[in-house]
Parts: C-alpha cells; structure tokens; sequence
C-alpha cells in the first residue's frame, strides 16, 4: 500500500481543514442502515409488543440507553483511531463500586469523589495510550490486561463489598427534566458535544484524518501518538462518569455491573457503522444503535425470554449488521 502524499484521496482523507466533498449517493451512507433499522424495529414493537413502548417501559429503559450511549461514545472514538478498549468492564466497576466505598468509608462529598473519578480516568486513559503508543503492544492486549488488573484492584479496595449511592446522587439519577429522564438529556449532550468536536472543529478532522491514515497523518506533521492517547484518555474518562450515573441510578452498585457494556459498546458502534479501520464514524449513529440495541433487549425481555436468549438475539442483530455493512461496502465501491 503506497502512503505517497501524490494520491489525492490520500491528501483529502488527511487534510483537517479541507472538508469533505459532498456525497453524491446519500442512500449509500453507511449510517441509514441503523436508522431505518431502529424505525423498523419501533414500528414492530408498536405493533407485536405494545407494551414494550408504555411509558412506564421506556422511561425504564431510556436512563439504561442514556448509560450505554455514553459509554459507546468513548468506545466509538478509540475505534476510530483503529484501537478497541477491553477495559471498560474494570473501568465501570471500580469507578462506580470504588466512588460509592470511597465517599461512604471516608464521609467524603459527592463532588470530592467526582474529583478523583475524573483524576482515575485520566490516568487509566493515559496508561492504556502509551502503553499501546510508546510501548507498541496492541491495543486488544493492553486494555484486555488493564481490564484485569482494574478489576483486582476493585476487589482489593472494596472487598467486594460496596455501598448503597450517596442519597444526592441517587436523587440526581432519578429526576427528570420536562417529565424526561436527566440521564437521557446529559447523553444527548455528550454525544452532541462529541459529535460537533469531532465533525466541526480542526482538532476533530485532525482526528479523523489520524485515524484514517496515520502514516500519512504524520507525513504532514500531525501528532498521531497524541491524538491516540487522547481516544484512550476521553474513552476512560466517559465511561468512569457513565460508571457513576449507573452507580446512582442503580443505587446499589455490584461488582460485576461492567460486565455487559464490553459487548453491548463493541456492537453499539458496530452496529453504528463506525469503521474498524479508522477514520470513519460517527457519535450519533452509534447513540441510535444504542437505543436499537437497548429496545431489542427491551422487546426480549416483554416476552419473558431471560437473559442468555437477550445475548443470543444481540449476537444476531451484530452478524447482520456486519454483513449489512460489507454489502453496503461492496455497492460503494462498485459504484452503485
């Protein structure tokens, strides 16, 4: 594969302050997919599970859709500079089980304990980028490795034992803003937020352009290195502040909550059509393919199916969603 800065797809896919051109076929976005999808899928609830989309289900449902969107984001931005992070399982638990022991053992204020969530975040960001930048070791490894370390040092703080929320966070995760859950306004905001860095400003093409292609990232003087331990320290510090919400709204936080937002982030952003390659994303396709995967489990759950059929079906929904996107592949690159 040749990195020469004469190819002009090349100079177009890492030139951060020339924008890109306008697609042509906008039915071929690798992103309408997930959108019709999740209509479809509403549509079918409305119809085959009604109850699925009561308002005493949905507003069950979107806080947990609010939590995953946030967490997905982060997972979305390492993945664009074609890394994953394997992490986050440790990530949740210790943040969400060590925030609740920490300001409870040492009758610490809520804000203290935000404090050192952020400040834990950083540093668990910033070992797994240089890790993976300066040390070279893949980033599968890294934060697979990290995962278990933060996991032992959760067991060994806490014991395994944790505490109910602070009555303030757990009143903050509960209310609700014109009669919406406060969670699912803080997700919107964050995927906005993330979205309009990523899409509109120069240190976001910047990004993108370094995901894309790094050799020539760096052939026009970029920070690559920088720009991928940023991924890593933004993705750490979303899911320590998600861990948190879903530690209030939980209100008794266990050890093992992490557990499921390794595979449900990983498909949200697949699913999102985010590319493994790099370069290619976007924050709010994966934000809808949160919500299609949240409602998905909420439609199996209606039915009284248990949780081993949940995974079972979301295995499902990700096999298609990857054939679906290799077939859009195909048309794009045939020029359909």
């Amino acid at each position: 594969m040749s990195n020469s800065l004469s190819d002009p797809e090349q100079v177009a896919t890492v030139d951060p302050d020339v924008a890109p051109p306008r697609r042509r076929h906008r039915s071929n976005s690798p992103y309408t997919g997930i959108v019709l999808a999740t209509c479809v899928l509403f549509v079918l609830s409305a119809i085959l599970v009604p109850k699925s989309l009561s308002a005493e289900s949905l507003g069950a449902m979107l806080p947990f859709w609010a939590i995953l969107a946030i967490m997905s984001a982060g997972q979305t931005l390492v993945i664009q500079q074609r890394g994953i992070d394997l992490s986050i399982p440790g990530v949740v638990s210790l943040t969400a089980m060590g925030f609740v022991v920490f300001v409870d053992r040492n009758d610490t204020p809520v804000f203290v304990g935000l404090i050192v969530v952020v400040a834990l975040g950083v540093v668990i960001g910033l070992v797994n980028g240089l890790i993976i930048t300066r040390i070279n070791v893949t980033p599968l490894i890294t934060t697979l490795a990290l995962n278990a370390l933060l996991v032992g040092a959760m067991f060994s703080y806490t014991k395994g034992v944790g505490s109910a929320a602070p009555a303030s966070l757990q009143a903050f995760a509960a209310a609700r803003f014109l009669h919406v859950s406060v969670l699912v306004w803080l997700a919107l905001g964050t995927i906005a937020v993330v979205g309009f860095v990523l899409r509109r400003t120069t240190v976001g093409r910047r990004f993108v352009a370094v995901g894309s292609n790094p050799d020539a990232a760096r052939a026009i003087g970029l920070r690559v290195d920088a720009y991928i331990v940023g991924a890593y320290i933004a993705a750490a510090l979303l899911f320590a502040l998600a861990a948190v919400l879903l530690a209030g709204y939980a209100q008794n936080p266990a050890p093992t909550m992490g557990n499921p937002y390794l595979f449900q982030t990983v498909m949200a952003v697949v699913i999102g059509g985010t590319s493994l390659a790099g370069g290619r994303g976007s924050v709010v396709a994966t934000a809808v393919a949160a919500l299609f995967l949240t409602q998905l489990g909420q439609v199996v759950l209606t039915l009284g199916a248990d949780a081993a059929v949940q995974l079972l079906v979301q295995a499902i929904a990700m096999a298609l969603a990857l054939a679906g996107a290799a077939w859009l592949n195909r048309r794009r690159g045939s020029g359909v």
